[in-house]
């Protein structure tokens, strides 16, 4: 190895320990998994109140307009669902998704460097299930989403669905797979039926909206 790759490498060392999160100091590993788990739903909610919210103003469709009530109605209980679970465990939503997103930062900026020296193994390897998406991207969405009308308002919102709703019932499989604890897979076991149920009524609604 060169002079110049050592170097590196060491910076990145440096890094590691600089970037720790800080939940290392007060929870477990688990502990920490299980609060990213239960934050993406949270986040996950809050974003599709938002965007159905703004489907039933603006969409033309009969369709589209019903389907957004029922994801709105559904959301809302989970996200009741949510913040019974996080007071049952002490968690701050607010403070978790803070601290998690710059966590989430941190293993991004770490992967980016580690990648160069090709040290992106063991524990600190990256992975989907490691990231969050950024709630400013979700507004982000949003803000396009207001800007459209008509057929193109209705495409949009459906597939956002559509994909939301696959990514986080991949991600709570995936999750209740490799082992929570009996609260957090009560939980999971409790959304997932509904998830999938949403998943199903988008891509129906999709398939109806591309014959209109």
């Amino acid at each position: 190895m060169s002079l110049k790759s050592k170097a590196l490498e060491a910076a990145v060392g440096v890094f590691i320990v600089v970037a720790l999160p800080a939940f290392a100091q007060t929870g477990t590993r688990d502990d920490r998994r299980e609060e990213r788990i239960i934050w993406r739903v949270h986040q996950a909610n809050q974003e599709e109140i938002q965007e159905a919210t703004l489907a039933q103003q603006k969409s033309e469709s009969v369709a589209v307009k019903e389907f957004a009530k029922q994801m709105l109605a559904d959301h809302q209980a989970a996200e009741e669902q949510v913040r019974a679970y996080a007071s049952s465990h002490q968690l701050d939503l607010d403070a978790v998704g803070r601290e998690l997103q710059r966590q989430n930062a941190d293993r991004l900026e770490y992967e980016r460097r580690s990648r160069t020296v090709g040290s992106a193994t063991g524990e600190w390897a990256y992975s989907w299930e490691n990231t969050l998406p950024s709630w400013d991207e979700g507004q982000k969405f949003l803000a396009r989403l207001q800007k459209l009308d008509g057929g193109a308002f209705d495409r949009q919102f459906v597939q956002r669905m559509i994909d939301g709703h696959q990514e986080l019932v991949d991600r709570l499989t995936t999750a209740k797979d490799r082992g929570v604890s009996s609260d957090l897979g009560e939980a999971i076991d409790g959304l997932l039926p509904t998830l999938k149920r949403h998943l199903d009524m988008a891509r129906t609604l999709q398939s109806a909206i591309a014959k209109a």
